[in-house]
């Protein structure tokens, strides 16, 4: 087991006690495992969110290290291009913002919608780490806001959170943590944790002399890059050269190649590499780059996906400009490993400051902005450079700079953290607006810069041309798809995509998944959406070997290849299905769902209950400890009524039916299940349960069934969801409830079932009359994420959606139970 540095005893205390944390810390000192490492003590249930996609995979690395009593965690790294969470069931969750920011309000990316609730419920009973945080001010103004709201609200609830950062000056830090209600942990002089050996360590081994790199006009007036050229191809050692765009990592690769410059100590990595391609480029970075490669002369060429994302070290590192927090994260793969000994390095930055406010020379102007990239405003990168300092980047040295420069200088800084606080109602008003049109693109559009699409090109000029002779491209990539072939993908940002689209009309195409034929369909599109596979035409784009995805026509280039690889696929979304079929009576299937569903609420030590207990805390503050326990016994009453009566629907004559049909073997009981699971029903069998759940709680608290309406429908709610939370029970089109000879009996031996007394059983034929009639709209509530009740609804949603699909699959799908 890692033996933990004062800095991470202080992070594993402070989260034993159930506080909500800002870490600021340096890269290097551990910040994973001071988030997390108390998993390998006891049970920790963690979704661990990150800017980006590439950032994940070290992450997910971590993660599936970790041991508790000599077995290993479940793990899932779960995004646009890898879905592996079942739910977000597993214990350890490594996903990304966008992920995240849907999710809080139960509208989940890459999951299935009509689970929202439920995946909204998860979050609520996890430890949501939110690493690399500082990125959040790059993306926009809005997406900040967003995570802040998130923050905010959870700790409202006193649900964890832990927000880490190498790079936040001290006052944004202290007014973020008061704002927001969590404790700073700062690393460093002036703190709590000044004498940390990991500390000590990174500043007496650490060397590392920062310097700028001047880059001017050659005799032509143009931008000269050769200064650049020259410390890569010159260096004796390894270095790694971060640049801002993807473009500029190609040409610099060009260059290198016409200087004779072998290609075998070149690597390239970046994000717009085919996956299988990308896994390669990682591994080989690893093991010339990683904690166990010797001394080497290899040139790495890379971008993002290693700033933060990659546990890597060379002597010399070279960077675009860019803001501080980003120069900082570059810097911390120079000399990266210092807690063995002395290690010596160089931090080089480009300067082309001066010629990209050129006002005469147009077009260096434009070469030299390439270098400085997406970052805006450009005065955040100019304070950077303005301020580099020019003492060894010891962490005092790098937080003086991120003091001074981060935000353009404090003042503006200090504003814009303001502001973004400010304006987290935006982002709730936001959550309700998407929530209502169930359309979570609303909040994810906030993230565009950082979302992604995964693409692929076909040989040809266009993928659906409108006048050809003979089969279409298309054509031939349908029948490949029909053969459950899929192709390699590459990553690109949705605002990439859209210009490929726009530039390219009638051109390209989309995989997409089609809800109405159940299948992956390749479509023409105007406008790419996310989840699509975009596919572009070899005259838009090709793959290089050694570059990745390149836009262009191929055939201005004889190394390019023309097709992405198309390969069987034969993995499965993982997603909670049916499981197969098993017969049941509806009252061995109610009873089932009622016990399982009530087991996880009521369990002491289940994350279900302990995050009841903190729910019902916010929404009856002013009740003791016992009150607040009875609270909760009394919401699990409720969900035991309401789980008693949400396949009621199940009861319809037709439906029993239709069952019979395809089981004659079944007893003559009503049938909750059928040994077979192949036919479709067809036939809703969850709209009775709402009225029904809700007539019977009332019926049960008598008088105090008015005091607790907005909980009993909430939790009606929640259960009559449980297949699908996109469910509106009052408005069903129409369906009417017709109900077995045998359905008054049932309704009697489930009130039995739960407790109710003789006055309750005498009145079943009321909770029958309400079971045949829809509810009026006014009795639905909206359930919008800002209501005061949708953590209750969320978790009860969970809980129940849980039990019914465990009962269904006879086992428990949750694996961090």
């Amino acid at each position: 087991m890692i033996k933990a540095t004062k800095f991470q005893e202080a992070v594993h205390t402070a989260l034993a006690a159930g506080e909500s944390l800002l870490i600021v810390a340096p890269t290097g000192l551990g910040k994973t495992f001071a988030a997390t490492g108390d998993v390998s003590i006891s049970f920790r249930r963690i979704i661990y969110s990150v800017p980006l996609r590439a950032l994940g995979d070290d992450i997910r690395r971590v993660a599936s290290g970790y041991e508790r009593n000599g077995e290993k965690l479940t793990t899932a790294i779960h995004h646009g291009a890898a879905r592996e969470s079942t739910l977000f069931g597993e214990e350890f969750v490594v996903t990304t913002y966008d992920q995240l920011v849907c999710a809080v309000p139960g509208l989940p990316l890459s999951l299935p919608l009509k689970a929202g609730h439920a995946i909204a419920g998860a979050l609520m009973m996890s430890r949501l780490v939110l690493d690399e945080a500082h990125l959040a001010w790059a993306i926009s103004k809005d997406a900040l806001s967003i995570l802040l709201a998130i923050v905010k609200t959870r700790s409202s609830l006193g649900l964890q959170t832990v927000v880490m950062t190498a790079t936040l000056p001290d006052a944004i830090a202290q007014l973020i943590a008061k704002e927001l209600g969590l404790t700073l942990i700062r690393v460093g002089e002036g703190s709590d944790i000044s004498d940390d050996k990991g500390l000590a360590l990174r500043n007496r081994n650490r060397q590392v002399k920062p310097s700028l790199l001047k880059i001017d006009l050659d005799n032509e007036k143009k931008i000269n890059i050769q200064p650049l050229d020259d410390r890569l191809v010159d260096s004796q050692t390894k270095v790694i050269y971060f640049a801002n765009q993807v473009e500029t990592l190609q040409k610099t690769f060009d260059r290198l190649i016409a200087r004779s410059v072998n290609k075998e100590r070149i690597i390239v990595l970046h994000n717009r590499m085919p996956r299988e391609w990308r896994k390669a480029k990682e591994q080989q970075v690893h093991e010339f780059f990683g904690g166990k490669s010797g001394p080497n002369d290899k040139i790495l060429l890379t971008n993002q996906v290693a700033e933060a994302g990659l546990d890597i070290s060379a002597p010399l590192v070279i960077s675009d400009p860019a803001p501080v927090d980003t120069l900082v994260q570059r810097a911390g793969r120079c000399a990266r490993w210092f807690r063995s000994g002395l290690t010596e390095g160089e931090f080089v930055v480009l300067d082309v400051i001066g010629i990209a406010r050129s006002k005469t020379n147009e077009a260096a102007a434009k070469a030299a902005k390439e270098f400085i990239g997406p970052y805006k405003p450009p005065e955040l990168t100019e304070a950077a450079l303005k301020k580099f300092p020019d003492n060894i980047l010891s962490w005092k040295v790098e937080s003086q700079w991120v003091n001074d420069a981060w935000g353009g200088e404090p003042k503006k800084a200090k504003q814009a953290a303001e502001r973004a606080l400010l304006e987290t109602t935006f982002a709730l008003n936001l959550f309700d607006r998407a929530s209502q049109e169930q359309r979570p693109n609303e909040i994810a559009s906030t993230f565009r810069e950082v979302l992604s699409v995964e693409v692929a090109v076909a040989e040809g000029s266009e993928i659906f041309p409108s006048i050809i002779s003979g089969p279409s491209v298309g054509d031939r990539l349908r029948e490949q798809l029909e053969h459950r072939e899929l192709p390699d993908t590459s990553s690109i940002s949705l605002g990439r995509a859209y210009k490929c689209f726009n530039d390219n009309r009638d051109s390209c195409a989309v995989i997409r998944y089609s809800k109405e034929e159940n299948q992956l369909e390749i479509i023409s599109s105007d406008r790419p959406q996310l989840g699509d596979v975009v596919i572009l035409p070899s005259t838009v784009a090709y793959l290089h070997e050694d570059k990745g995805l390149c836009f262009g026509d191929a055939d201005e280039c004889p190394e390019a290849i023309r097709e992405s690889e198309w390969k069987s696929s034969k993995k499965v979304e993982r997603t909670i299905g049916n499981g197969e079929g098993h017969r049941q009576t509806l009252s061995e299937h109610t009873l089932g769902v009622m016990k399982r569903a009530t087991q996880k609420l009521s369990t002491p030590a289940s994350p279900y209950r302990q995050t009841l207990l903190r729910v019902l805390r916010k929404l009856e503050p002013q009740l003791d400890e016992v009150a607040n326990e009875r609270l909760a016994d009394l919401v699990v009453q409720l969900v035991r009524v309401a789980v008693a009566f949400h396949d009621l629907g199940k009861a319809h004559e037709r439906w029993q039916q239709k069952a019979r049909g395809f089981d004659p073997g079944c007893s003559p009981e009503l049938i909750g299940r059928t040994s077979t699971s192949k036919g479709r029903m067809g036939i809703p069998h969850t709209p009775p349960g709402y009225h029904a759940a809700l007539v019977a709680s009332q019926l049960l608290l008598g008088d105090n069934a008015e005091k607790f309406k907005l909980m009993l429908r909430a939790i009606a709610l929640a259960s009559c969801r449980h297949h699908s939370s996109l469910f509106n029970p009052s408005k069903i089109s129409g369906y009417t409830f017709t109900p077995h000879e045998l359905t008054l009996d049932f309704i009697r031996e489930m009130l039995s079932q739960i407790g109710a007394p003789p006055h309750v059983l005498e009145r079943a034929d009321e909770i029958l009359a309400a079971s045949q009639t829809l509810p009026n709209s006014t009795d639905v509530p909206l359930m919008l994420p800002t209501d005061d009740l949708f953590p209750l609804y969320a978790l009860v949603g969970r809980a129940i959606l849980l039990g019914d699909r465990e009962d269904a699959a006879r086992g428990d799908l949750e694996q961090w139970q």
